[in-house]
């Protein structure tokens, strides 16, 4: 049996406490624990990403064995002091879960795994980063992850503060190396007379240094605590959280109750908050670069079995990801043809971000734009669509809805979605806006400076240098300025056209199958009748009333369920008349531009697009467009004789 062995930091000069770093992390974000630690974990494994695999990353909460229970107590989690009663009551608790979170097709923990070791220049150093390591910068200008902050987040989900490691990575010959340690970052104490910071590690001594254990009896080990476990010459690294919480009843971080998760509801819950925050900052990674995979996959499982996520976020989130997809042409990131979603956009723009750095500045324009020649800083594309009134969000229980009318701001090469901003309160009827900014990739350093440590707003004054507080201000403006002028734009054109709240909704709705027009106006009550005076009943109008309709299967077009109905004759010959809906009105179509399929009737009508139905009959209208639109539909029905 290996028992690893206890390493308690003890205070030096200048030591930061881990319980400092816990309060640094919540103080500068309003994100949930959750949610920074999905973002976070997500970003370190796409930054960790390998050239020739597709990255996966995946969650797994699920109720400890009594096996792997045993196992961490004796031995992983050995020696434990008294400060350490809390991890003590989390391991011995029947209903204790453990959450893993894993990602494959990535480096692993590589590099120089004793804490005072430097790695040599240009070489990896993720092990003494991600593991000894708080606060500490990527030398690399495109990753997403910045201030290694990631960690905190696992260790402030674990009610016991308190987590293990498991990582295949090539050692410095190229050889595949299995790597364990397992670490708790708790409050500062004193014992004996000596004080500590906090923070423990479990692992193997080496030379009175703490090391992970590695080799054959780290694979045994994690192959007994953990579920997923690495496939031959699979490399990357998995993450167990030790007795992870949830909040629950509250939207509001600071007054939600977090309880450990101990019930296969809080299992749910929890679950729920990871696939939504996954959605959130993380769609970019199922939008389509032209190539035969998504930039990246994701494996959640709830209850044991796996759930759909890339397609619920794609769904989801398919306007930002059209707009995505045009800045990624624009960019020259995309490998192949894309597929466009089946959306019906009305009006769409893709400005460039174009500065004019001051004469004032000394630096040369290659410490602002690299080496592009055009001054560029970033694109942002803004896309007006028909609001359909459908909710895609589904069930929300993360205080994390999906964004409608707000732009996304993201960085560049990492495509992390950093934060939304609504920009303007502008009032578009039965419309919808969004929108996508993404720096150009010689740019992208500058936002990344100005980031804090959960990466989710950029603070021009912060930034490193003068230049970049000068970049990142300056686009943030001229973004804000152009969006309100797209917004402004059209809503003018419907002041203009003096258009009413219920005008446009009927307008320029994603489909509108109905007859005349509702009048404004409800007619006056005739106040000559008495009570009890019989009235003349008149006749009901014939009509098609609509009872169904949906976008045909390939997007171009319409499919109409309908029922016959009105008194006189026993047939009605019906007469469809589609047109097109912009931001600026009806569009009449031509013959040419679609065609009509009838299903349910008599036979053909006098007219080409008529057909001859019975009082009370069902029918079927495909209307078949040659690219997506918006339609508006009229239906004239007259008796037949």
């Amino acid at each position: 049996m290996t028992r690893l062995r206890i390493y308690s930091k003890p205070r030096g000069a200048g030591d930061q406490t881990s319980g400092g770093r816990g309060k640094l992390l919540r103080a500068t974000s309003n994100l949930t624990r959750v949610q920074v630690l999905v973002r976070e974990t997500l970003q370190n494994s796409w930054d960790a990403k390998l050239d020739d695999w597709i990255p996966a990353y995946g969650v797994y909460v699920h109720r400890a064995s009594e096996d792997v229970k045993r196992t961490l107590s004796d031995e992983v989690f050995t020696s434990l002091p008294e400060s350490l009663k809390v991890l003590e009551d989390s391991l011995t608790h029947p209903k204790m879960r453990v959450m893993e979170i894993y990602d494959r097709g990535t480096s692993g923990l590589d590099g120089p795994f004793r804490a005072g070791e430097a790695a040599a220049p240009g070489a990896p150093n993720n092990f003494n980063s991600f593991v000894f390591d708080i606060g500490t910068t990527k030398d690399e200008r495109g990753a997403g992850g910045t201030f290694g902050f990631g960690k905190t987040a696992t260790f402030e989900v674990s009610h016991a503060h308190s987590v293990v490691y498991w990582s295949v990575c090539e050692d410095d010959a190229g050889v595949l190396e299995h790597r364990l340690i397992a670490s708790a970052l708790h409050e500062p104490y004193d014992e004996a007379g000596t004080r500590f910071t906090g923070a423990h590690w479990w692992g193997d001594l080496l030379e009175e240094d703490i090391v992970p254990l590695r080799g054959a009896a780290a694979q045994e080990l994690g192959e007994r605590l953990f579920e997923t476990h690495f496939g031959e010459e699979e490399t990357g690294t998995s993450i167990l959280v030790i007795d992870p919480e949830v909040r629950v009843d509250s939207q509001e971080e600071a007054a939600a109750e977090r309880v450990q998760v101990q019930t296969e509801e809080h299992e749910d819950l929890l679950i729920d908050e990871v696939v939504e925050a996954l959605a959130y900052s993380a769609w970019p990674k199922v939008v389509g670069a032209g190539d035969e995979y998504p930039p990246m996959i994701f494996h959640v499982y709830k209850r044991g079995e796996e759930i759909e996520v890339s397609e619920r976020v794609s769904d989801r989130y398919a306007r930002y990801g059209s707009s995505l997809t045009a800045i990624r042409k624009k960019l020259d990131q995309l490998e192949g043809p894309v597929e466009p979603p089946q959306l019906h956009v009305l009006k769409e723009t893709l400005e460039p971000i174009v500065l004019r750095p001051r004469r004032s500045f000394d630096e040369p324009l290659e410490e602002f734009f690299g080496n592009r020649s055009d001054s560029t800083a970033g694109f942002l594309h803004l896309m007006l669509t028909a609001d359909d009134g459908t909710d895609r969000s589904g069930p929300v229980t993360s205080g994390l809805p999906t964004p409608k009318n707000q732009l996304c701001l993201m960085r560049s090469k990492a495509e992390l979605v950093v934060y939304y901003d609504s920009v303007a309160d502008t009032d578009l009827g039965g419309l919808q806006w969004t929108g996508v900014f993404k720096p150009t990739p010689e740019c992208d350093f500058h936002f990344a400076s100005s980031e804090p440590p959960t990466h989710d707003t950029w603070t021009p004054n912060t930034a490193d240098t003068e230049v970049s507080a000068y970049v990142v201000r300056r686009t943030l403006e001229a973004v804000r300025r152009k969006t309100r002028d797209f917004l402004e734009t059209e809503r003018m054109a419907q002041s203009s056209a003096n258009r009413s709240v219920r005008d446009v909704a009927n307008a320029l709705s994603n489909f509108v199958p109905l007859g005349p027009a509702v009048s404004e106006e409800e007619p006056e009550p005739d106040r000559s009748e008495r009570p009890g005076r019989r009235r003349r009943v008149t006749a009901q109008r014939p009509q098609a009333v609509v009872t169904q309709h949906h976008p045909a299967p390939d997007g171009l077009g319409f499919m109409v369920e309908f029922e016959v109905k009105g008194e006189g004759g026993p047939e009605f010959a019906l007469h469809a008349k589609p047109s097109a809906r912009t931001s600026d009105g009806g569009m009449v179509l031509e013959s040419s531009e679609f065609r009509l399929t009838w299903n349910g009737h008599e036979r053909s009508g006098p007219g080409k697009n008529s057909a001859i139905f019975r009082s009370g009959s069902e029918g079927e209208l495909h209307i078949a467009t040659r690219t997506a639109l918006a339609l508006d539909l009229v239906i004239d029905v007259e008796e037949h004789i």
